[in-house]
């Protein structure tokens, strides 16, 4: 097993280190590439599949996710959907895996400039879970709109 774990981050970093535009702004940002996408991985990918496409009727995030840090209530919205908030991350893991996913899958959606999570933040929002996330999407989706 610890042969399989060894070969999945070697096989993660070689990848993160293969020219990957956002590789600077997850230094900049004190992200640690693959740790940061084999959380993604083992959290996240299930539902919104290794590229951020969404599956089923689980949101797409690629090309489109950084859009809601636009709007009022958005920030906080990627954070206290339930399989952000529930999951066994602790704060500063899941602040690296959300600031991993914008940059890498929707960095030219981003605001500018772009402030990352911190795990203060998420600790914040988590405390707030979400009762409707999908009154609370369609809400920020017609924010969107308007602009």
């Amino acid at each position: 097993m610890r042969l399989s774990a060894a070969i999945l981050c070697m096989t993660l970093g070689l990848s993160a280190a293969a020219g990957d535009p956002s590789t600077s702004a997850l230094a900049a940002a004190g992200i640690d590439p693959t740790e940061t996408r084999l959380n993604y991985m083992l959290n996240c990918q299930g539902c919104h599949a290794a590229d951020g496409r969404g599956l089923n009727d689980i949101p797409a995030m690629a090309d489109s996710v950084g859009t809601f840090l636009r709007v009022d209530g958005g920030r906080a919205y990627l954070v206290q959907v339930p399989g952000s908030t529930n999951s066994p991350l602790s704060n500063q893991d899941l602040a690296d895996v959300l600031n991993w996913i914008l940059l890498t899958m929707s960095a030219e959606q981003l605001p500018r400039p772009f402030t990352p999570y911190s795990a203060k933040e998420v600790g914040g929002f988590r405390a707030q879970p979400l009762i409707d996330a999908a009154a609370t999407r369609a809400l920020l989706l017609r924010q969107l709109a308007q602009q």
